[in-house]
């Protein structure tokens, strides 16, 4: 068996890693990079392996693992994607905001728009139970489970033709609302059993999240150093302003504001707020307390929502000083854009960064330039947790009793040295690659 990247090992973006054994192709996530109006996963070849294509996996709905699906179609593809019922039911979000985007960039994407409608789904929970292995197609085996990520995002192993592949998707286990199955090589749940797991034999490959590299901080750390921005915002009478993605994060880090600062104003657009309201619908993706928690946030007396028609000036006018909460991470969006225009120049108010920011965004624009001329609105990048760093990626090949492992969702320079790093640990068969790379399996 061989394994092809398309895209994600090497570089942060388009998820997409192609298995080939005996002329026939398993495909796990198909996504785009939100860099110069899109980047697609590689094509070059792909007349050569579509017509082979047994099955696609797809581990979660964001732009990055799952805008690219619709080329598949376009180019002929006629099967399934198996995903789960929570990730069909946010990928028509997803698909609509590429298309804003592309068409903001005057971009042309690689498919049309009844491509998008062609995308055949299937969904996992029906066929296999979470944390359990069930026969998918004649010499395909699955087991999957919950991956911490957003709702309805998942871990995924498949044997296949005598080989065993595990894929992590985004997975994290330290996340606020959303709960994660932790997935056990078969000898390891025997003395060490959480309630939530899937147990796993021994793998012939791992591709695991690897997207924070050798960062050794847990969330609290980065949860101490979010509050410390915040905290000097209030005390110097400034808002602090946190743009965010539509689902996951944005939804966590809401709430924990409003538990963190009572009676301080919290101004959320609209969307995001609906997005926590939609949360209730993916009860069994989330801990046991996390609606109780939401359904009090969502009635915080000081909680306010942002309608997009509604300038920015007058928001601030209104409210004053307190915590801002917008979509789009990078701040790309044009009412992202207004409300920096709002708080340009004035050294009272911060910006906080919390996510990856793609070359050339609004984002990553400010944060260099703070960085060179640290005046006016302060800048600041803290990367909430959402996926793993060291930590995280030695429990799981520590869980997954040391596989050979592909570290992906990062730039090569980041994974080469977590490689050194977990080589130097005693971990055999690390591997830092890059797109049209392929692996013996």
């Amino acid at each position: 068996m061989e394994l092809t990247i398309l895209g994600g090992a090497g570089e942060h973006g388009r998820s997409s890693y192609l298995l080939t054994a005996e002329q026939q192709h398993i495909l796990l996530d198909y996504g785009v990079k939100k860099e110069d109006g899109g980047v697609y996963p590689l094509m070059d070849h792909m007349q050569e392996w579509i017509g082979g294509l047994q099955a696609v996996f797809l581990s979660h709905a964001h732009e990055d693992h799952c805008i690219a699906l619709p080329v598949l179609y376009r180019n002929g593809y006629q099967g399934e994607v198996w995903t789960t019922r929570a990730t069909v039911q946010q990928l028509p979000v997803y698909f609509e905001a590429w298309k804003r985007y592309t068409d903001k960039k005057a971009a042309a994407r690689p498919y049309e728009d009844h491509d998008v409608q062609s995308i055949r789904y299937r969904y996992l929970e029906d066929v296999v139970p979470a944390g359990q292995w069930g026969m998918l197609l004649p010499e395909l085996e699955v087991c999957w489970g919950r991956s911490g990520h957003l709702p309805g995002s998942i871990w995924i192993a498949l044997s296949w033709k005598g080989k065993r592949v595990f894929f992590s998707g985004d997975y994290t286990s330290e996340s606020q609302l959303l709960d994660a199955d932790r997935p056990l090589h078969q000898t390891r749940h025997l003395y060490d059993a959480p309630a939530l797991r899937g147990i796993l034999p021994d793998l012939d490959l791992a591709i695991m999240d690897a997207a924070y590299g050798a960062d050794p901080e847990p969330q609290l750390d980065k949860l101490a150093q979010l509050k410390q921005y915040i905290d000097a915002a209030l005390q110097r009478g400034g808002s602090a302003l946190l743009p965010v993605p539509l689902y996951g994060r944005g939804q966590e880090l809401i709430l924990w504001a409003i538990e963190q600062y009572p009676g301080v104003p919290v101004r959320v657009e609209s969307a995001l707020l609906t997005g926590m309201e939609l949360f209730a619908d993916y009860s069994g993706w989330l801990h046991r307390d996390a609606l109780t928690r939401m359904e009090r946030a969502l009635h915080y007396p000081y909680l306010y929502r942002i309608n997009s028609d509604e300038p920015a000036a007058q928001l601030y006018e209104r409210y004053g000083q307190g915590i801002v909460f917008l979509t789009d991470g990078m701040m790309q969006s044009s009412i992202a854009r207004q409300h920096y225009e709002q708080l340009a120049g004035k050294g009272q108010h911060a910006i906080i960064l919390t996510g990856h920011l793609a070359a050339g965004s609004l984002g990553r624009r400010l944060l260099e330039q703070y960085r060179i001329e640290p005046q006016g609105c302060a800048i600041h990048h803290v990367r909430y947790k959402v996926h793993q760093g060291l930590p995280d990626v030695r429990q799981m090949l520590s869980d997954l009793n040391d596989p050979p492992t592909l570290l992906v969702h990062a730039p090569k320079s980041r994974t080469d040295r977590l490689a050194q790093r977990l080589q130097q640990e005693g971990f055999r068969h690390i591997h830092s690659l890059i797109p049209s790379a392929k692996l013996s399996i």
